[in-house]
């Protein structure tokens, strides 16, 4: 009796299985980065710095908005921990997107409670802005997990036009909805383009991503095994008065 070759791996489906893992990693990012941005331009950085106004909304709605803040952030850890990369480059991109969620928080805290003086409009279309610090942190964070070389984080300075465009359309006057609808447009728009940009820079500059290691991805490590097909069973081999070497 002999076994179906299509019962034999292939090992396509190894190349398949890598392709699903990215594309999952790209979407999950993709969607705790949004509820990222959700949550960081919405109340919870007001609660953190203790506005008067928030105090009196009660502690429930304040814990609230910042579970949802911690659920965000960890879809977006979770997604690039699907990514096909080392473990190392993994926690290295989780810690940037890690940091600069603690940074826009700290820096809104102190933008509403205090200011920072004379720059405090600076700070505000930068470090406090968070379509400019989640792209340019998403967009590092996937360079690491994607192994684009240094010269794709170039990229990143696209990031000013965010700021510009946010900074034009508070000081002309635009309507809440109206400039919240643009910036998450115009974000999302560079954030694909920093994507596309370090995709670039790995064809151009021959991209030195590393192959897949049996860490990261078991699946990898299954399929590179050379298969060997079953042994084939027959009556005769199987009686021990006849059973000699088999050909």
């Amino acid at each position: 009796m002999t076994y179906p070759q299509n019962a034999i791996p292939q090992p396509q489906a190894a190349g398949t299985a890598l392709s699903n893992r990215r594309l999952l990693s790209l979407v999950t990012t993709s969607l705790g980065g949004y509820l990222l941005l959700s949550s960081l331009t919405g109340q919870v950085t007001q609660v953190l710095s203790g506005a008067e106004y928030m105090r009196n909304l009660g502690f429930a709605f304040g814990l609230l908005l910042t579970l949802n803040l911690l659920f965000a952030l960890a879809v977006a850890l979770l997604g690039l921990f699907f990514a096909t990369a080392s473990l190392a480059r993994r926690g290295i991109a989780a810690g940037i997107v890690t940091l600069a969620v603690i940074l826009i928080a700290i820096f809104q805290a102190v933008r509403f409670s205090m200011g920072f003086g004379a720059a405090t409009t600076f700070i505000a279309f930068t470090f406090a802005d968070p379509y400019v610090m989640l792209p340019m942190a998403f967009g590092a964070a996937w360079f690491v997990v994607r192994y684009r070389p240094a010269l794709a984080f170039v990229a990143l300075a696209l990031v000013v036009i965010v700021a510009l465009a946010h900074w034009a359309l508070l000081t002309f006057g635009a309507d809440t909805a109206t400039s919240s609808l643009v910036m998450l447009l115009l974000g999302a728009t560079v954030t694909a383009a920093i994507g596309w940009g370090g995709a670039i820079a790995s064809r151009l500059f021959g991209g030195n991503r590393a192959p897949v290691s049996a860490e990261s991805s078991p699946t990898a490590q299954q399929y590179a095994q050379p298969q060997q097909a079953p042994a084939i069973y027959s009556q005769q081999n199987d009686r021990p008065a006849e059973r000699g070497p088999v050909i």
